[in-house]
């Protein structure tokens, strides 16, 4: 019997990128890098703490800056510069997610400074 291949989704949380309900076009996902450091930063941006980020997982084009993600080849013809729309979008070797427009309102939020509490005790 053949394997199924799993379906891949968008760790992001919130996401709903690669879920089979989601309609319409799907955003571009993007394997996690291989180096551990590199892995370490972009877990840390996406602020899970319910789930670890490894090399299975994936995220999608919607949780980068637009000038991370290369969609042409650029070419140089008789001086002149020529793009050609890529197959499948290409992640430049700097990128990071830094883009969470579906992540909880708890993590955009900046923190605050803890409040000191008064207990008054009766006698």
């Amino acid at each position: 019997m053949a394997k199924r291949k799993r379906q891949r989704h968008c760790f992001a949380p919130g996401c709903q990128t690669g879920y089979k309900w989601t309609k319409g076009r799907q955003p571009s996902l993007f394997s996690v890098p291989k180096d551990e450091e590199k892995r370490k930063l972009w877990e840390r941006n996406l602020h899970r703490q319910d789930k670890s980020l490894d090399e299975t997982c994936a995220v999608c084009e919607l949780h980068f800056e637009p000038s991370c993600i290369i969609k042409d080849y650029v070419h140089v013809v008789n001086g002149e510069e020529v793009r050609i729309p890529r197959g499948k979008p290409e992640l430049t070797p700097d990128a990071v997610p830094t883009v969470l427009p579906n992540a909880p309102s708890y993590l955009s939020k900046k923190a605050t400074q803890p409040q000191q509490l008064t207990f008054v005790c009766g006698g």
